[in-house]
C-alpha cells in the first residue's frame, strides 16, 4: 500500500464530503473511458456477488459512466491460480481473492487460515482488517497488485463429507478431503492423517461426484450455493477456519484511473464489504436448518482435541517460521499467543 497507515476510507470524518465532491464527475459520450474486469470464485448468489453488483451499478452512476465494471463471479475467467495470475499480468484489472489462494504470492495471507486461532467472526475480521490485514496489503502491493480497502468476510469453514461424521480427530484419518489451492490447508489436514488433494472451487462438484475427494471443508453458504448438500451428507461444525477475500487491482490498472475514479471504486466497494459481512453472517447463523432439509446431518464436536492436535504437531510454530515471523507477531495482536 502507498499510505503507511492505510487507515479505512470509509471510517475516517470525511469520507461522506469526500464522497459528495466526487459524485458529480461527468463523461461526455456514451462509451465508458475505462472498460475494467472484476472476477471472483463464487456464485452470483454469494453475499458478495450480490454486493458487489450493487456496487458496480453505483460506481458506473458517481462516474456518470467513465468508469464501467463488469463482474465475472464463478470461476469464470479461470480457477484461482489462472485469476490470480491475470490479475497480476493485466487481463483482469479487479480481482476479488481468497487470503488463503493469494497466500501462495505473499506467504502472511495464509496465516489468516490459521486453525483454531480465532474465537469469533468478530475476532477474526478485526485481524483481516486490522494490523495483520494491513501487513499483508503491504506485501500484495509488492507483488504487482494494488490492494484496495475493501475486505469481505468469506465465512467460517467445518468439514462436509459423504463418510461419516466427524467426532473426533481420529475420524478424519484417511479421509479423501477436498481443499483449496493454498499452501496451508494441506498441512492442516495432513497433521489429521487425512488425505487432502487441491481441488479449485469450480471443480469441487464434479470431484465429488465422480469420488476424487469424499469430503470437503467449505461455508455452510457455499454449501447450499453450489448444491454440494446432493454429494455430502454429514456437517460437523469444526469452526477451524476462515476465510477473507481481499479485493485487488492490477497495479498499472489503478493507476491509470484518476485519483477521484479511485476514491468512487474505495467507497462503493467498501460499502459493499460492510453490507456483505452483516448478510453473510446472518446467512450463516440461519443455513443450517435449510441443510437439514436438504438430508444433511450436523454434529458439533468438541475442539479442544483438535486444537491439541494442531499444537503437538508443531503446526503453528512452522507456519509462524515459514510464511512470515513479522505476519505471525500482527496476527497475534489479535489472537494473543498461539506458540
Amino acid at each position: 500500500m502507498s499510505e503507511p497507515s492505510r487507515k479505512r476510507f470509509l471510517a475516517s470524518g470525511a469520507a461522506a464530503g469526500a464522497f459528495a465532491s466526487i459524485a458529480v464527475l461527468r463523461w461526455p459520450g456514451e462509451a465508458a473511458q475505462f472498460s475494467y474486469k472484476l472476477a471472483n470464485d463464487q456464485t452470483p448468489s454469494h453475499a458478495m456477488n450480490v454486493q458487489t453488483a450493487e456496487a458496480v451499478k453505483r460506481i458506473a452512476a458517481a462516474s456518470n459512466g467513465q468508469l464501467d465494471i463488469r463482474l465475472f463471479p464463478n470461476s469464470a475467467l479461470g480457477g484461482d491460480p489462472q485469476m490470480l495470475a491475470q490479475a497480476r499480468s493485466g487481463a483482469v484489472e479487479f480481482l476479488q481473492i481468497g487470503s488463503n489462494v493469494l497466500g501462495n504470492i505473499v506467504p502472511a495471507s495464509s496465516l489468516l487460515s490459521i486453525p483454531f486461532a480465532f474465537d469469533s467472526v468478530k475476532e477474526y475480521m478485526s485481524a483481516a482488517r486490522g494490523p495483520l490485514g494491513e501487513y499483508i496489503a503491504v506485501q500484495t502491493d509488492k507483488n504487482g497488485l494494488r490492494t484496495l480497502e475493501a475486505t469481505f468476510y468469506g465465512g467460517t469453514f467445518d468439514v462436509e463429507n459423504r463418510v461419516r461424521p466427524i467426532d473426533a480427530p481420529g475420524d478424519l484419518k484417511g479421509l479423501k478431503i477436498r481443499v483449496p489451492p493454498g499452501p496451508l490447508d494441506v498441512a492442516t489436514f495432513k497433521a489429521f492423517d487425512a488425505s487432502p488433494t487441491v481441488v479449485s472451487l469450480g471443480e469441487v462438484y464434479t470431484s465429488l461426484m465422480t469420488h476424487i475427494v469424499d469430503g470437503i471443508e467449505v461455508p455452510l453458504p457455499t454449501i447450499q450455493n453450489f448444491k454440494f448438500y446432493e454429494q455430502v451428507k454429514y456437517c460437523s461444525l469444526t469452526n477451524h477456519s476462515a476465510l477473507t477475500y481481499f479485493t485487488v487491482a492490477n497495479t498499472d490498472a489503478w493507476n491509470r484511473l484518476p485519483k477521484k475514479l479511485q476514491e468512487i471504486v474505495q467507497h462503493e466497494l467498501g460499502a459493499a464489504a460492510a453490507a456483505e459481512e452483516t448478510a453473510f453472517v446472518a446467512q450463516e447463523n440461519d443455513i443450517a436448518s435449510t441443510l437439514r432439509g436438504e438430508g444433511m446431518v450436523f454434529n458439533r464436536p468438541a475442539l479442544e482435541p483438535f486444537r491439541a492436535v494442531v499444537r503437538s504437531s508443531g503446526l503453528y510454530g512452522q507456519w509462524r517460521d515459514r510464511f512470515d515471523p513479522k505476519g505471525w507477531d500482527a496476527l497475534e495482536k489479535t489472537t494473543g499467543k498461539l506458540t
